[in-house]
Protein backbone atom coordinates (compact mmCIF):
# COMPACT_ATOMS: atom_id res chain seq x y z
CA UNK A 1 0.00 0.00 0.00
CA UNK A 2 1.49 2.92 -0.96
CA UNK A 3 1.51 6.28 1.53
CA UNK A 4 -0.23 8.11 -0.37
CA UNK A 5 -3.05 5.96 0.02
CA UNK A 6 -2.98 6.67 3.53
CA UNK A 7 -3.01 10.30 3.61
CA UNK A 8 -6.63 11.43 4.80
CA UNK A 9 -8.41 13.92 2.22
CA UNK A 10 -8.82 17.39 4.56
CA UNK A 11 -11.19 18.96 1.93
CA UNK A 12 -14.06 16.98 3.99
CA UNK A 13 -13.06 18.62 7.16
CA UNK A 14 -12.60 21.88 5.73
CA UNK A 15 -16.05 22.35 3.72
CA UNK A 16 -18.14 23.02 6.78
CA UNK A 17 -16.00 25.94 7.99
CA UNK A 18 -15.42 27.41 4.34
CA UNK A 19 -19.00 27.26 3.97
CA UNK A 20 -19.88 29.40 7.34
CA UNK A 21 -17.24 31.75 6.22
CA UNK A 22 -18.34 32.62 2.85
CA UNK A 23 -21.85 32.65 4.25
CA UNK A 24 -21.73 34.45 6.95
CA UNK A 25 -18.31 36.68 6.56
CA UNK A 26 -17.32 36.78 2.55
CA UNK A 27 -20.89 37.62 0.94
CA UNK A 28 -21.58 40.36 3.42
CA UNK A 29 -18.58 42.01 3.00
CA UNK A 30 -18.78 41.90 -0.49
CA UNK A 31 -22.73 42.97 0.27
CA UNK A 32 -21.15 46.08 2.11
CA UNK A 33 -18.57 46.64 -0.53
CA UNK A 34 -21.00 47.10 -3.04
CA UNK A 35 -23.43 49.12 -1.15
CA UNK A 36 -20.49 51.49 0.28
CA UNK A 37 -19.61 51.95 -3.92
CA UNK A 38 -23.42 52.44 -4.80
CA UNK A 39 -24.87 55.76 -5.24
CA UNK A 40 -27.68 57.98 -6.86
CA UNK A 41 -25.87 57.63 -10.18
CA UNK A 42 -24.71 54.12 -9.91
CA UNK A 43 -21.54 53.16 -8.69
CA UNK A 44 -18.40 55.20 -7.71
CA UNK A 45 -16.31 56.53 -4.83
CA UNK A 46 -19.06 59.55 -4.18
CA UNK A 47 -19.85 57.96 -0.86
CA UNK A 48 -16.38 58.14 0.02
CA UNK A 49 -15.62 61.17 -1.08
CA UNK A 50 -18.14 62.75 0.78
CA UNK A 51 -17.39 61.04 3.81
CA UNK A 52 -13.50 62.30 4.06
CA UNK A 53 -15.34 65.88 2.92
CA UNK A 54 -17.42 65.77 6.09
CA UNK A 55 -16.04 66.88 9.00
CA UNK A 56 -17.83 65.32 12.20
CA UNK A 57 -17.19 62.11 10.41
CA UNK A 58 -13.18 62.81 9.55
CA UNK A 59 -13.24 63.69 13.56
CA UNK A 60 -15.78 60.78 14.88
CA UNK A 61 -12.87 58.53 12.90
CA UNK A 62 -10.00 60.75 14.30
CA UNK A 63 -11.65 60.05 18.07
CA UNK A 64 -12.14 55.99 17.08
CA UNK A 65 -8.28 56.18 16.48
CA UNK A 66 -7.14 57.97 19.57
CA UNK A 67 -9.52 55.70 22.14
CA UNK A 68 -8.49 52.75 20.14
CA UNK A 69 -4.85 53.26 20.32
CA UNK A 70 -5.21 54.15 23.91
CA UNK A 71 -6.83 51.60 25.28
CA UNK A 72 -4.41 49.19 22.98
CA UNK A 73 -1.70 50.58 24.40
CA UNK A 74 -2.56 50.86 28.29
CA UNK A 75 -3.99 47.08 28.02
CA UNK A 76 -0.55 45.61 26.17
CA UNK A 77 1.00 47.17 29.55
CA UNK A 78 -1.18 45.82 32.25
CA UNK A 79 -1.06 42.85 30.04
CA UNK A 80 2.74 41.98 29.97
CA UNK A 81 3.45 41.85 34.16
CA UNK A 82 0.43 39.76 33.99
CA UNK A 83 1.73 36.78 31.74
CA UNK A 84 5.11 37.15 32.91
CA UNK A 85 3.71 36.29 36.89
CA UNK A 86 1.57 33.93 35.81
CA UNK A 87 3.91 31.56 33.62
CA UNK A 88 7.91 32.50 34.99
CA UNK A 89 6.40 33.40 39.51
CA UNK A 90 3.56 30.89 39.35
CA UNK A 91 3.42 27.18 39.67
CA UNK A 92 2.42 24.95 36.86
CA UNK A 93 -0.76 23.65 39.18
CA UNK A 94 -2.01 27.39 40.12
CA UNK A 95 -1.88 28.97 36.49
CA UNK A 96 -5.53 27.70 35.66
CA UNK A 97 -6.83 29.43 38.66
CA UNK A 98 -5.03 32.94 38.07
CA UNK A 99 -6.16 32.57 34.19
CA UNK A 100 -9.68 31.63 35.91
CA UNK A 101 -9.23 35.22 37.76
CA UNK A 102 -8.79 37.02 34.84
CA UNK A 103 -11.05 35.60 32.90
CA UNK A 104 -14.10 35.00 35.08
CA UNK A 105 -14.93 39.15 35.08
CA UNK A 106 -15.89 38.66 31.71
CA UNK A 107 -18.03 36.32 31.15
CA UNK A 108 -20.67 38.63 32.37
CA UNK A 109 -22.47 40.53 29.51
CA UNK A 110 -19.95 43.44 27.60
CA UNK A 111 -23.20 45.87 28.10
CA UNK A 112 -23.55 44.64 31.91
CA UNK A 113 -19.85 45.41 32.68
CA UNK A 114 -20.06 48.98 31.30
CA UNK A 115 -23.21 49.75 33.26
CA UNK A 116 -21.66 48.48 36.12
CA UNK A 117 -18.33 50.75 35.75
CA UNK A 118 -20.85 53.50 35.33
CA UNK A 119 -21.79 53.00 39.04
CA UNK A 120 -18.21 53.06 40.22
CA UNK A 121 -16.69 55.51 38.36
CA UNK A 122 -19.85 57.86 38.98
CA UNK A 123 -19.35 61.01 41.09
CA UNK A 124 -21.45 59.20 43.69
CA UNK A 125 -19.86 55.88 42.89
CA UNK A 126 -17.82 53.11 45.07
CA UNK A 127 -14.86 54.77 44.35
CA UNK A 128 -15.25 58.22 45.30
CA UNK A 129 -17.50 57.17 48.37
CA UNK A 130 -14.25 55.42 49.16
CA UNK A 131 -12.02 58.45 48.72
CA UNK A 132 -14.12 60.47 51.17
CA UNK A 133 -14.32 57.97 53.60
CA UNK A 134 -10.56 57.44 53.96
CA UNK A 135 -9.83 61.49 53.53
CA UNK A 136 -13.51 62.48 55.20
CA UNK A 137 -12.95 65.51 52.34
CA UNK A 138 -15.99 65.55 49.30
CA UNK A 139 -14.44 64.61 45.86
CA UNK A 140 -15.46 65.14 42.29
CA UNK A 141 -14.17 62.29 39.76
CA UNK A 142 -15.15 63.63 36.58
CA UNK A 143 -14.28 60.96 34.78
CA UNK A 144 -17.40 59.36 34.11
CA UNK A 145 -18.99 60.08 30.15
CA UNK A 146 -15.33 61.41 29.07
CA UNK A 147 -12.75 59.47 27.22
CA UNK A 148 -10.64 58.73 29.66
CA UNK A 149 -13.67 56.58 31.11
CA UNK A 150 -14.00 54.86 27.52
CA UNK A 151 -10.30 54.29 27.61
CA UNK A 152 -10.49 52.66 31.24
CA UNK A 153 -13.75 50.33 30.44
CA UNK A 154 -11.65 49.18 26.61
CA UNK A 155 -8.54 48.45 28.35
CA UNK A 156 -9.87 46.34 31.01
CA UNK A 157 -11.01 43.87 28.40
CA UNK A 158 -8.78 44.43 26.05
CA UNK A 159 -5.69 43.12 28.43
CA UNK A 160 -7.60 39.94 29.43
CA UNK A 161 -7.37 39.14 25.37
CA UNK A 162 -3.60 40.76 25.39
CA UNK A 163 -2.89 38.20 28.46
CA UNK A 164 -3.91 35.30 27.09
CA UNK A 165 -2.29 35.62 23.93
CA UNK A 166 1.29 36.99 25.48
CA UNK A 167 0.73 34.01 28.12
CA UNK A 168 0.14 31.30 25.20
CA UNK A 169 3.66 32.77 23.54
CA UNK A 170 5.48 32.67 26.73
CA UNK A 171 4.37 29.12 28.25
CA UNK A 172 5.82 27.51 25.11
CA UNK A 173 9.26 28.83 25.80
CA UNK A 174 11.40 26.40 26.80
CA UNK A 175 12.57 26.55 30.12
CA UNK A 176 15.83 24.64 29.28
CA UNK A 177 16.70 27.73 27.06
CA UNK A 178 16.24 29.95 29.89
CA UNK A 179 18.38 27.48 32.07
CA UNK A 180 21.35 27.40 29.83
CA UNK A 181 21.56 31.19 29.29
CA UNK A 182 21.44 31.24 33.51
CA UNK A 183 24.54 28.80 33.61
CA UNK A 184 26.77 30.64 31.01
CA UNK A 185 26.46 33.44 33.00
CA UNK A 186 23.77 35.36 31.82
CA UNK A 187 21.94 38.13 33.72
CA UNK A 188 18.16 38.47 33.49
CA UNK A 189 17.70 41.25 31.99
CA UNK A 190 20.03 39.70 29.22
CA UNK A 191 17.91 36.71 29.62
CA UNK A 192 14.79 38.55 28.88
CA UNK A 193 16.10 40.75 25.95
CA UNK A 194 17.52 37.96 23.75
CA UNK A 195 14.86 35.33 25.21
CA UNK A 196 11.83 35.78 26.76
CA UNK A 197 11.09 39.12 24.72
CA UNK A 198 11.85 37.59 20.97
CA UNK A 199 9.47 34.84 21.37
CA UNK A 200 7.09 35.98 23.74
CA UNK A 201 6.48 39.07 20.94
CA UNK A 202 4.97 37.29 18.86
CA UNK A 203 1.91 36.86 21.31
CA UNK A 204 2.06 40.20 22.63
CA UNK A 205 1.52 41.74 19.11
CA UNK A 206 -1.39 39.07 18.35
CA UNK A 207 -3.09 40.57 21.46
CA UNK A 208 -2.33 44.19 20.42
CA UNK A 209 -3.65 43.75 16.97
CA UNK A 210 -7.19 41.75 18.65
CA UNK A 211 -7.47 44.11 21.32
CA UNK A 212 -7.60 47.32 18.28
CA UNK A 213 -9.75 46.08 16.63
CA UNK A 214 -12.40 45.37 19.24
CA UNK A 215 -11.56 48.98 20.58
CA UNK A 216 -11.90 50.80 17.15
CA UNK A 217 -15.39 49.48 16.19
CA UNK A 218 -16.64 49.49 19.48
CA UNK A 219 -20.20 50.88 20.26
CA UNK A 220 -21.54 50.27 24.30
CA UNK A 221 -18.10 51.36 26.06
CA UNK A 222 -18.15 55.17 24.37
CA UNK A 223 -21.71 55.10 24.67
CA UNK A 224 -22.15 54.48 28.35
CA UNK A 225 -19.13 55.41 29.89
CA UNK A 226 -18.32 58.09 27.37
CA UNK A 227 -21.90 59.26 26.97
CA UNK A 228 -22.08 59.82 23.62
CA UNK A 229 -21.18 63.46 23.61
CA UNK A 230 -18.22 63.33 21.22
CA UNK A 231 -19.35 60.73 18.93
CA UNK A 232 -17.02 57.85 17.78
CA UNK A 233 -17.98 56.09 14.25
CA UNK A 234 -19.40 53.51 15.45
CA UNK A 235 -21.91 55.26 17.20
CA UNK A 236 -22.53 57.34 14.28
CA UNK A 237 -22.82 54.46 11.66
CA UNK A 238 -25.82 53.13 14.60
CA UNK A 239 -27.87 56.44 14.34
CA UNK A 240 -27.58 56.40 10.97
CA UNK A 241 -29.44 53.14 10.89
CA UNK A 242 -31.56 54.23 13.48
CA UNK A 243 -32.36 56.96 11.76
CA UNK A 244 -32.26 58.10 8.18
CA UNK A 245 -31.80 54.20 7.13
CA UNK A 246 -29.11 55.00 4.92
CA UNK A 247 -27.39 51.86 3.86
CA UNK A 248 -24.94 53.05 1.64
CA UNK A 249 -23.26 55.66 4.14
CA UNK A 250 -23.64 53.00 6.86
CA UNK A 251 -21.66 50.42 4.44
CA UNK A 252 -19.01 53.36 3.75
CA UNK A 253 -18.39 53.93 7.44
CA UNK A 254 -17.99 50.40 7.97
CA UNK A 255 -15.28 49.73 5.11
CA UNK A 256 -13.50 53.16 6.33
CA UNK A 257 -13.42 51.02 9.70
CA UNK A 258 -12.37 48.25 8.18
CA UNK A 259 -9.22 49.56 6.24
CA UNK A 260 -8.41 51.29 8.98
CA UNK A 261 -8.04 48.14 11.08
CA UNK A 262 -5.86 46.68 8.08
CA UNK A 263 -3.64 49.68 7.99
CA UNK A 264 -2.90 49.73 11.39
CA UNK A 265 -1.99 46.53 11.47
CA UNK A 266 -0.03 45.97 8.41
CA UNK A 267 3.14 46.67 10.45
CA UNK A 268 2.13 43.47 12.13
CA UNK A 269 1.40 41.41 9.34
CA UNK A 270 4.22 42.47 7.65
CA UNK A 271 6.39 41.48 10.75
CA UNK A 272 5.03 37.91 10.86
CA UNK A 273 5.89 37.96 7.03
CA UNK A 274 9.23 38.60 7.68
CA UNK A 275 9.48 36.06 10.69
CA UNK A 276 8.65 33.54 8.88
CA UNK A 277 10.47 34.04 5.60
CA UNK A 278 13.36 33.90 7.59
CA UNK A 279 12.63 30.82 9.69
CA UNK A 280 12.08 29.31 5.95
CA UNK A 281 15.40 30.68 5.08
Amino acid sequence: MSASSNTINPWPFLLPALSLCLLFFLLPTLNMVILSLTTETGFGFDNFKLFFATPHLTQALYRSLILASSATIVASLVACPHAYFIVFCVHKKWRPLFLLAILAPFWTSFTIRAFSWQLVLSDNGVVTWFIELVTGFSVTLGILYTMNASIFGLALFGSMLTTFTLYGALVSIDHKLIEAASTLGAKPFHIFKDIILPLGLPGWLAGIFLTFIVCVGDYAVPTLLGGGLKPVLAQIMLSILKGTYDLSQAATIAIVLAMTVIICGLPIILYGFAKRRRFAA
